[in-house]
């Protein structure tokens, strides 16, 4: 349920303020930086006491579970599968890049949070993990190293530096990286499914699943408008 907040709260968001993340993108890194920052200050001191019951459930948890920054690489994922003339897809497609980096950011507070816990244990004594949680903790690893260079590569001052071809090369590997959280998710709850965990199991499957078949309708569809293309150009015989 808290994906679907989250997506809900962050295209709103998007729509109202995409101008603004374009334009003071910096600001919006730092402001996210401070966010990841201050949840894990808020779980290390044990704050969560302190505060009502509900701001713990639907303002720090969608922060501190990945949940938002999870509905940010929703977002920067299916714009890949838009109908570009579309209004909307234009509005994000105009920050798509800053929206990932902005989910990279928030992600690494998430990664702080939990791997002080999780992959200090996998390196300890690995045995005390169960087996969803050590593959999970492993995945997250994976998950990290992809992440990072997809972050670095995102900033435009990086990017200009790349050769084209080796920039596409390194953002294709985005196609494996949103596979993985999927993957990631689903370690992590089917073991709870007999608790509350079928929903959210079933909501992940639905979004991940419709970006599949949207991401191989798209590539068909492009693949076929460039081959139309081509016999265009062709001289006519």
């Amino acid at each position: 349920m808290l994906i679907l907040i989250s997506i809900l709260i962050v295209a709103m968001f998007i729509i109202l303020f995409h101008k603004k993340i374009k334009k003071h993108a910096n600001i919006f890194y730092i402001i996210s930086g401070l966010i990841a920052i201050g949840f894990v200050l808020y779980f290390q001191f044990n704050l969560g006491n302190q505060v009502p019951k509900d701001i713990n459930k639907y303002v720090v948890t969608i922060f501190s579970r990945s949940a938002v920054s999870t509905a940010l690489f929703t977002i920067v994922m299916y714009t890949g599968v838009l109908d570009k003339k579309l209004n909307i897809t234009k509005k994000l497609l105009s920050v798509r890049g800053e929206l990932s980096i902005i989910a990279c950011i928030l992600t690494l507070g998430h990664n702080v949070l939990y791997g002080k816990t999780y992959f200090v244990t996998l390196f300890v004594d690995h045995t005390a993990l169960t087996w969803a949680k050590l593959i999970a903790a492993l995945i997250s690893l994976v998950l990290i190293a992809m992440m990072l260079p997809l972050m670095i590569t995102s900033f435009p001052s990086v990017r200009k530096k790349i050769p084209f071809k080796k920039w596409k090369g390194i953002q294709r590997l985005a196609y494996v990286f949103y596979g993985l959280i999927y993957v990631h998710v689903m370690v992590l709850f089917l073991p709870k499914i007999q608790k509350d965990k079928l929903f959210d199991i079933a909501i992940y499957t639905v979004i991940f699943g419709l970006y599949f078949v949207a991401r191989v309708y798209r590539y068909l569809k492009d693949k076929e408008i460039k081959a139309n293309r081509k016999l265009k150009l062709s001289p006519s015989v």
